[in-house]
């Protein structure tokens, strides 16, 4: 049993040790353009509890689509104090698997406009992307499991 510990903390590290990445206004652009691939990023917080109920939809199509031009990301409005500690902690509770970015600036005024231009700032909120067909889909509010699930098949295809 001694030999075996080593091996499975070893294993399960990485799943223990989600990456927050900060990501400034003038990133959002890079971060949102994957020609090739089509997108589905969160807008979320770790206070929001619409956002704390869709959240394993999200983490369950990123599973059930492993391996295809799809990326889910998770791109937090948390202010300054929950980053990246906060963050983290709550994408372990939670098991978010899919990568996490936290945005870096507590202007919704600054930011809500890159994201979509009618966008008013409230979560959840959900891009559905693919420059590639120039598809581009905003939905403000919560989405359900059947809906999340419709949207992103009519983004793959």
């Amino acid at each position: 049993m001694k030999q075996l510990l080593p091996f499975l903390m070893f294993f399960s590290f990485p799943a223990l040790s989600q990456e927050v990445t900060r990501v400034p206004v003038s990133g959002l652009e890079k971060l949102l353009h994957h020609p090739d691939t089509a997108l589905v990023v969160n807008l979320w917080a770790t206070w929001c509890g619409p956002c704390i109920k869709e959240i394993p939809h999200f983490e369950k199509q990123a599973r059930l689509l492993k391996g295809q031009k799809v990326k889910f990301i998770f791109l937090s409005l948390d202010m300054e104090d929950a980053y990246p500690q906060k963050i983290r902690q709550f994408a372990r509770r939670y098991k978010i698997h899919s990568p996490v970015y936290w945005l870096d600036e507590s202007n919704a005024n600054k930011y809500a406009a890159h994201i979509d231009p009618r966008w008013e700032g409230s979560i959840p909120a959900t891009i559905f992307i693919h420059a590639g067909k120039g598809y581009r889909k905003f939905v403000e509010g919560g989405i359900s499991e059947a809906e999340l699930k419709e949207e992103v098949s009519r983004l793959m295809k």
